[in-house]
């Protein structure tokens, strides 16, 4: 059995936290009004019944249906995933030390 934040609905929705807690602020949206980092968002959240275009002009939060979802799945709040951070790369300038410089040793012609 996969864990509760392994579930893909739990996963999509958890991503789609921060397009849903800006339309609870902001209430009815209008479409043309819509930022493009919210946008395919929002379009996600209208597929599976969360959002609802009104009149073909405004976008408005389904509040009733997010909570049967969330309550459905076992969910009280939304937290967003966290962004990985990623490493950090710190430059290190390498500190080579040369042996003083010795004499050749000589090559045996024999061999070669």
């Amino acid at each position: 059995m996969t864990s509760m934040f392994e579930q893909p609905m739990v996963k999509l929705l958890r991503i789609l936290s921060p397009t849903i807690n800006w339309l609870e602020t902001r209430g009815t949206v209008e479409v043309a009004d819509v930022p493009t980092d919210h946008l395919e968002a929002i379009k996600q959240l209208e597929r599976i019944g969360v959002v609802h275009k009104r009149n073909n002009r405004c976008y408005e939060l389904q509040r009733i249906r997010l909570k049967k979802l969330m309550g459905s799945m076992g969910i009280n709040t939304l937290t967003p995933i966290e962004p990985t951070p990623s490493p950090t790369v710190t430059q290190v300038a390498p500190t080579i030390e040369l042996p003083e410089a010795t004499v050749p040793m000589p090559v045996n012609s024999e061999l070669n």
